[in-house]
């Protein structure tokens, strides 16, 4: 799902997400996102709530409160 399909009353408590840093990898280890003013690899968490579960090749996964949604670099 993107996160223009969820519900809008979710989409207004997701924190503004600003993405300075997208490094994709084959190798996963070595992914890396800067969201926030936070450095991530896969399985961080931007806040309680927020995690981000992949980075792919034009951005990364993420999961809010059970919803699961892509979100690009751009």
């Amino acid at each position: 799902m993107r996160f223009s399909d969820l519900p809008v009353e979710v989409q207004v408590e997701i924190p503004k997400l600003q993405i300075t840093v997208h490094a994709y990898s084959p190798v996963p280890k070595e992914r890396l996102v800067g969201i926030n003013d936070l450095l991530l690899r896969e399985g961080g968490s931007v806040s309680p709530d927020l995690k981000l579960e992949q980075i792919t090749p034009d951005g990364m996964v993420m999961t809010y409160k059970g919803y699961r949604f892509r979100r690009g670099v751009r």
